[in-house]
């Protein structure tokens, strides 16, 4: 390949143009000097961070640089299989004691204690780990130890875990999934890749021998393979000790076969892979050219930094063309995105790659087009107003990161340090790199990033793959080799012209508003809230934090709702939402507005409930009267965007042609029509429906929806400026239309009482079994208790499916309940759902499971469950309120109903009790309501 050359030489142009960055003389990145890095005599690295936000909480990981790519043949699948080992028995944690005692800290399985195996990295976390107590940070070290060298991989519960493995691969099985295995030996002709996909292979899965899983575990779990990461509110000379006291022991074998890098060969002619399934719902195509990675060596260089922006920036630019090219009619795609990165899943080498949704029978024009505009690139560049827009863009978020750099979450630093022990990412202080940035980015000329988009881009077929995904259908024609091929060759013989930039240079409001005013306020010091009046009749709620730097969030809702509109609208209703999304404002259409608000963070997003509708948005702080511009065009000038309508209907005839071939969208499609009892109006589009869409209709029903803006209520939650934001709610608030009359919907639920099963079979490619049980009562209270408790019982049943129906029965991969309350004007429904992906042999063992520890419950609640709830509950509520989307939805509740849902959360918390919880079933399963919705394989 010669592009590592050129793109070494581009470097080095850059370096040169870059006088800011000679003078720097800083050949090398600085590491953060607040992470301290150690390494063990047996090769262990570690990293450990101080850090407080949020306070009382830390991260813990290993990462291991091996994977799927270091199983021999015998071993395929036993990389992924090892992981889920990791959580059945290890040296100091019996069974499923690692789960339980994990649960016992407030850190429940799967949400916070996880892990994943991919090609040639394995990582386990510990998250959201509470620090009030030393002894339980020490013992998440030795978690971590106990995962690095004290597996006990017990052949009894290696047996059982098998079945949970099949139903994992059986759950992910999908068409697209399918035919992506079938190709990867083509995709990677005379390369390991090909063959090692992580989730392996059923025959091994099921037959190997449990010294067969030892023998990789002991090759390969070892010190020079391992990083462990600890971040968070601790103490960083304790945690180092501890490090060196519980891994300096682990010894390195002498002979430990080193981990090799799987080349991936270079290939002279096209690699062309078309494949076909019956389930695939769409056809798809990509586009890609491969090139060398960066070596490791230059990523801790200033230049990578600069290549990266300058990669990145015109990927960007290029991604914005292919989506105003998706909006002209004549287009044969309706959707495309370019990225660059590794080749699928190939660390040893990267690639280039343009995806794109054709229309029917379009494959190869849809190529051609992605193409064609990548090759417009390469030959003429971007313009000057695309650059200018990039770079503004690129300012604007590395100003907002800045700005947050005393809130970053412990998770950010995990993953940055565990890419650079896997990758040799850079990790530079923020300051560092702000400081960097900062002078570079301006200095950067448009011809720079030309150049690095004429490299990615090559000028033949060396290198080049192309990957076509089909739907298999009696009378399909289907995309050839040569077809392909030729669309390809076409493009480049074509008289291409530059590209035109069209931008509107014109502010977003023309003229201003008349200004309304703020009549009243008042203040409310329990929730440190003021609540504006103004002279339309809106209410403002303001409450200001600084839980981010850089947010401002915005939610504005209003009486009315899709209830208020008949049969006639529902399929309008029902793609409202998007239809208003993919419409301009004010003078712009939707590719001009995304144009004009170059440089800002800012977005907002208008959406249609039962009985109500909101618009919400965020900003950055200095964003925000552009976010109340918005706001104001919503309700005043919602811009009919023909393209862009035109392109949103092609793409839901694309997508919804063929959805009833997904068993997902199948079961998916039963359960609404089941819960509401196949009443039309909540029912999900069809591919026959879209006839009956009307674009003016839609944007009348909006205008109706925004006459009337003293129906709603604002709420703003963020880092403003109160002095700044009172007068741009005058402007662009309190200047909207108004009535007196005030217009609410109506209640148009038609949910289906006593029990109601729908159980149904289905011909699949991969025989698959899912239920799901839903129980209901519209007599419970909508109170702070009642919502805590349809809480704590929806996770103590998860607790019992998952030891019952996974670790015992073996009869499923993932399971799981959630229970919840809800209140729309003076209608409350409590809900408690039950979603499993069952295997079909043991289908009536988890569904009878699901239904008797439903009922149990109201006879019995175990209080170690009780209690691990109630701590991860707490746990929660501390995180959650330091976020500016809890303060939103508790100031919402509060105004509207008078409902604190808040201040006496903790101690309500930790008043419940086993008999609480049981008392509290036995009422909500006094409605004697349920929906049974299974789906079963045909035989």
């Amino acid at each position: 390949m010669r592009l590592k050359k050129l793109f070494l030489s581009a470097l080095i142009l850059l370096g040169t143009m870059l006088t800011a960055v000679a003078q720097m003389q800083m050949p090398t990145l600085p590491v953060d000097k607040d992470v301290r890095i150690g390494k063990l005599s047996n090769g262990l690295t570690y990293y450990i961070r101080y850090n407080n936000w949020p306070e009382n909480r830390a991260e813990f990981y290993i990462a291991q640089r091996v994977g799927s790519l270091q199983e021999d043949e015998p071993q395929r699948g036993l990389a992924h299989f090892l992981e889920h080992m990791c959580f059945n028995g290890t040296k100091h944690f019996k069974g499923n004691d690692l789960i339980r005692y994990c649960e016992s800290i407030g850190v429940q399985f799967g949400r916070d204690l996880n892990a994943y195996t991919s090609i040639d990295q394995t990582v386990y976390n510990i998250s959201n780990v509470p620090t009030t107590r030393q002894s339980a940070l020490d013992s998440c070290l030795l978690i971590l130890y106990d995962w690095a060298d004290g597996l006990m991989l017990d052949p009894a519960e290696i047996d059982k875990e098998r079945g949970v493995i099949h139903e994992e691969w059986r759950m992910r099985s999908s068409a697209s999934q399918r035919m992506f295995e079938r190709a990867l030996p083509t995709l990677y002709p005379g390369s390991k890749y090909g063959l090692r996909m992580p989730i392996g292979l059923m025959s091994v899965i099921d037959n190997f021998k449990p010294q067969t899983l030892r023998d990789y575990y002991e090759k390969w779990y070892r010190p020079d393979n391992q990083a462990i990461i600890v971040v968070g509110d601790i103490d960083v000379d304790h945690v180092e000790a501890e490090i060196k006291r519980l891994f300096s022991g682990i010894v390195l074998q002498a002979d430990a076969a080193p981990v090799v890098k799987e080349p991936v060969p270079d290939n002279a002619e096209p690699i062309v892979v078309i494949e076909k399934d019956k389930e695939q719902r769409t056809n798809t195509i990509d586009l890609i050219f491969k090139h060398e990675a960066m070596p490791d060596s230059i990523k801790n260089t200033i230049p990578y930094l600069v290549s990266e922006y300058v990669k990145n920036t015109a990927i960007r630019m290029l991604n914005a063309r292919l989506e105003e090219c998706a909006q002209k009619p004549e287009s044969p795609f309706v959707s495309s995105s370019a990225y660059d990165g590794d080749y699928i899943f190939a660390s040893t080498v990267q690639a280039f790659d343009i995806d794109a949704l054709p229309k029917e029978g379009q494959t190869e024009a849809a190529l051609a087009a992605i193409y064609r505009e990548a090759l417009r690139v390469a030959k003429f560049g971007f313009t000057p107003t695309e650059y200018n827009r990039a770079k503004a863009n690129a300012m604007s978020a590395l100003d907002k990161s800045y700005s947050n750099k005393d809130k970053r979450y412990s998770r950010q630093f995990c993953d940055e340090y565990k890419e650079h022990y896997l990758a040799n990412e850079p990790i530079p202080s923020i300051d560092d790199y702000y400081a960097t940035m900062k002078q570079v980015i301006p200095m950067i000329p448009v011809e720079a990033v030309n150049q690095v988009m004429a490299m990615l881009i090559p000028a033949n077929d060396s290198n080049m793959v192309i990957l076509s995904f089909n739907n298999e259908k009696e009378g399909n024609v289907y995309p050839t080799k040569e077809n392909l091929l030729k669309a390809i060759a076409d493009v480049r013989t074509e008289n291409l012209q530059p590209y035109v930039d069209n931008v509107k240079d014109e502010p977003l409001i023309s003229t201003l508003p008349k200004k309304g005013s703020i009549k009243s306020e008042k203040e409310n010091t329990q929730f440190g809230y003021k609540e504006l009046m103004l002279s339309n009749g809106v209410k403002v709620i303001l409450k200001k934090t600084d839980y981010k730097q850089d947010q401002v969030l915005l939610s504005m809702e209003g009486y009315g709702g899709s209830s208020l509109y008949d049969k006639a609208d529902y399929t309008n209703l029902k793609v409202f939402d998007d239809v208003v999304e993919a419409s301009g404002l004010g003078n712009f259409s939707h590719t001009e507005l995304e144009k004009a608000l170059a440089g800002k963070i800012v977005s907002a997003s208008m959406s249609l409930g039962s009985r109500r509708q909101r618009i919400n948005g965020s900003s950055t702080p200095n964003d925000v009267e552009t976010l109340l511009q918005l706001v104001y065009l919503y309700f005043t000038k919602i811009n009919k965007d023909e393209e862009s309508f035109a392109n949103l209907m092609k793409t839901y005839e694309i997508s919804l042609k063929n959805k009833a071939l997904s068993p997902e969208s199948a079961f998916n499609d039963s359960v609404t029509v089941t819960m509401n009892c196949h009443n039309p109006r909540f029912t999900s589009v069809e591919a026959n429906d879209l006839k009956d869409v009307n674009y003016d209709r839609i944007l009348e029903i909006a205008k109706q929806l925004t006459s009337n803006a003293a129906a709603y209520t604002v709420t703003i939650v963020g880092n403003f400026d109160e002095a700044a934001i009172r007068p741009l709610l005058e402007q662009y608030i309190a200047s909207l239309p108004s009535q007196k009359k005030i217009v609410k919907g109506k209640n148009v639920d038609t949910d289906a009482t006593g029990v109601v099963v729908n159980s149904f079979k289905r011909k699949m490619e991969t025989p698959k079994a899912i239920s799901m049980m839903i129980w209901t009562n519209k007599d419970i209270p909508y109170t702070l208790d009642n919502k805590i408790k349809t809480d704590i019982a929806g996770q103590v049943l998860s607790m019992i499916y998952l030891k019952k129906i996974r670790e015992d029965a073996s009869a499923a991969y993932s399971v799981g309940a959630q229970g919840s309350i809800r209140r729309i004007d003076k209608d409350t429904d409590c809900t408690m759902f039950a979603y499993c992906p069952m295997k079909p042999e043991k289908g009536e063992t988890a569904l009878s499971i699901m239904r008797d520890e439903m009922e149990q419950l109201a006879k019995t609640c175990d209080a170690d469950m009780l209690t691990k709830v109630k701590e991860y509950m707490l746990k929660s509520y501390d995180d959650r309120t330091k976020t500016n989307n809890y303060w939103n939805g508790i100031l919402s509740t509060y105004n509207e109903y008078g409902i604190d849902m808040h201040t006496a959360y903790k101690a309500t918390v930790q008043a419940q009790t086993p008999q609480t919880i049981t008392a509290f079933m036995t009422e909500f399963l006094k409605a004697g309501n349920r929906i049974e919705v299974v789906m079963m394989p045909e035989e």
